[in-house]
């Protein structure tokens, strides 16, 4: 097994200890050797957000190879809870739905212990190559597990380690300031840990021991210096079922830079 350059090590992407083998020239499956114990909140199983960060890395590196060298953005995130995340081991199979000039669609279907807990969906912007600013990587041959970062697994609770800050729970307000731990390779806010934000946020609103069940995130601009602020609205309610909307902003500029719709769940 070979390692990868990037992410860098104690990043939250090598964190989630991912893999990714081609066990053929079209078919893409991954794995993510992280305790899901440390993915929830106090305990619980996570809400969809938390996985994030692994279906979104799994899903670009699935893309890359269409892409002829081109950079790729995430720009919209689905994703549908099918049952609880228990235990693991993580298991994602990934399937190319589309390879176009301006996007790129693949679905993720994420397993935890043998059973299916999550269907999911993600769209990448085709940036041009001299656009770009860095280049793509499409690591491994058939048959090779390849790592998708290096350095320690996660260590203690995601969220804390990311660093959210609640603010406000009855806004559902949720700050996060860049560093290390969650910056991307061009230094601002990692993808992934902005879409969990959207869940952290949401799930504030409705309560303690809430889940994001059903998340759609869509990212609008990167974060500058920053903080990114969430500030949530309770949409409707249906039964358990409460529909939360959630905006982002960089506090530096009010820039909008992500907006979400969440279902999120209240405990029992």
């Amino acid at each position: 097994m070979t390692t990868g350059v990037y992410p860098p090590p104690r990043q939250v992407l090598s964190a989630m200890g991912i893999e990714v083998c081609w066990t053929d020239e079209r078919t893409m499956i991954g794995r993510a050797l992280v305790d899901v114990d440390l993915l929830g909140r106090r305990g619980e199983p996570p809400g969809v957000g938390a996985l994030v960060p692994i279906v979104d890395l799994v899903a670009g590196t699935r893309a890359a190879r269409t892409a002829e060298g081109d950079w790729l953005a995430t720009a919209d995130v689905w994703l549908h809870e099918r049952d609880l995340i228990e235990a693991g081991p993580i298991e994602l199979a990934t399937r190319l739905l589309r390879a176009g000039k301006r996007s790129t669609v693949v679905a993720v279907e994420v397993t935890a212990d043998a059973k299916p807990v999550m269907s999911s969906t993600i769209e990448f912007s085709r940036i041009r190559r001299d656009a770009a600013p860095l280049g793509t990587r499409t690591p491994g041959g058939p048959g090779e597990w390849v790592r998708l970062g290096s350095g320690p697994l996660l260590e203690r609770p995601l969220e804390p380690a990311c660093g959210f800050r609640l603010v406000d729970p009855s806004t559902g307000t949720v700050e996060l300031d860049r560093g290390d731990f969650v910056n991307n390779s061009i230094g601002t806010l990692q993808g992934g840990v902005i879409a969990l934000l959207a869940d952290v946020s949401g799930a504030a609103l409705v309560g303690p021991g809430s889940r994001t069940v059903d998340l759609h995130f869509r990212f609008l601009d990167q974060t500058g210096r920053g903080p990114a602020r969430a500030g949530a609205e309770l949409l409707r309610t249906d039964g358990d079922g409460h529909l939360v909307k959630v905006e982002i902003v960089d506090t530096s500029t009010d820039r909008l830079v992500g907006w979400a719709n969440c279902r999120v769940v209240a405990p029992g």
